[in-house]
């Protein structure tokens, strides 16, 4: 069986430490061989929140400007491909074919910049940069055929699937959509390589126990529902729980965390903060305790977050946030170690109904949880860390 090959014309270039490949693309066949940013990660929902960050309405936006628009005009995709065995054909020789072209002087490069690249179809391609104008691409197609002979140029960089590949290629994508707009806090969870905070978060859900395992609903938001009966909480509010532990508990500046230029013991020791916070949380917390070890998570959570009486504090998104500076607090004050402020927390009453928390939290009037202010969410935090200092 013959193996067709798809031929593009393209200029072979070098940028920094990447080598690119820039191709001259028929809609179509952008259509049809290159697919979303979802290769990059070994979890899938880490995944899954790539594809979530795509709005519907720019698809359906920019699928009607490509239809509607004869000066219709795009940016280059930037695009990763591994897998499959693509191929460069470099142009030997460029003939001039008049007398004018036989006097010009060509850089050095020319020759060995020029030529086509072949995809067998095989391969595994994705959208680094412009996964929006690729869903447009896409939209427009099944409305409109004929655009699909129209050409755009799109800028190829090789990847690899081991770690390291991962890692560099995460960087790229958001490096590349951060000069553009404002990425999304999902996007910056699961993709950014130079957020520090992004990074331990990702290490959270992929690596410590306690939040693995689908116990971590995977949204930027800092919302649970009723209905999630097999989460604890977000990955949203994991990543600003880790802020608050760097920001407030280790003192670090935030703009140092969001652009980590840090060494790898650094890291590591804003990993083991975090890790203590959560691991010494599920050790201590009777109710987390409970949830950790029951095999059916779905019996353990109605009793801990519930209309009745609200529950638990710690089975709120916004109680891990009070709970995280509170233990800020004491550390930075008294230097007690996370472990010893935990278990004097664990043993104090923290449903929402009881007598600490009692429509601090919680209204148990009408039964919903309270907007707090910002005096409201400090007195909280006081009573909490007097608790831990006890």
């Amino acid at each position: 069986m013959t193996i067709k090959k798809y031929m593009f014309p393209c200029l072979r270039g070098a940028f920094g430490k990447w080598v690119t490949y820039t191709c001259l693309m028929q809609l179509k066949d952008i259509a049809q061989l290159v697919n979303y940013a979802k290769e990059i990660h070994k979890s899938k929902n880490l995944s899954k929140m790539i594809q979530r960050a795509l709005k519907d309405e720019r698809e359906k936006e920019i699928g009607s400007y490509l239809i509607e628009n004869q000066e219709r005009f795009f940016n280059s995709l930037v695009v990763a491909i591994y897998k499959g065995e693509p191929q460069w054909h470099e142009v030997k020789a460029i003939k001039p074919d008049n007398e004018k072209a036989l006097k010009l002087e060509l850089p050095d490069y020319v020759g060995e910049s020029m030529g086509f690249l072949s995809l067998t179809g095989e391969e595994k391609i994705f959208a680094l940069d412009g996964q929006h104008r690729l869903s447009g691409i896409k939209f427009a197609l099944k409305n409109d055929a004929d655009l699909g002979f129209e050409q755009l140029p799109v800028i190829f960089v090789s990847h690899s699937n081991d770690e390291e590949g991962l890692k560099r290629t995460r960087r790229l994508f958001t490096t590349l959509n951060k000069r553009a707009v404002p990425v999304s806090k999902d996007a910056i969870i699961a993709l950014d390589e130079d957020d520090v905070i992004a990074c331990v978060t990702r290490y959270l859900v992929e690596e410590v126990s306690v939040l693995g395992d689908d116990r971590v609903k995977f949204t930027g938001t800092n919302n649970v529902l009723y209905s999630d009966l097999k989460q604890i909480t977000t990955i949203g509010n994991l990543y600003d729980i880790c802020k608050i532990l760097f920001t407030e508990g280790l003192l670090k500046k935030k703009k140092d965390l969001v652009n980590f230029r840090g060494t790898e013991k650094d890291k590591q020791e804003l990993l083991s903060y975090a890790k203590d916070f959560f691991e010494s949380s599920f050790k201590h917390f009777n109710s987390l305790k409970q949830f950790n070890i029951a095999k059916d998570k779905a019996l353990i959570t109605p009793k801990y977050r519930n209309k009745e009486n609200g529950g638990d504090l710690l089975f709120r998104p916004v109680g891990w946030l009070l709970l995280a500076k509170a233990v800020c607090k004491v550390h930075k004050l008294k230097n007690i170690e996370i472990d010893k402020i935990i278990i004097k927390l664990s043993k104090a009453d923290l449903s929402l109904e009881g007598k600490v928390l009692l429509n601090k939290v919680w209204d148990s009037d009408s039964k919903n949880m309270i907007k707090m202010k910002a005096q409201e969410t400090k007195d909280v935090i006081d009573i909490l860390s007097k608790i831990a200092r006890s």
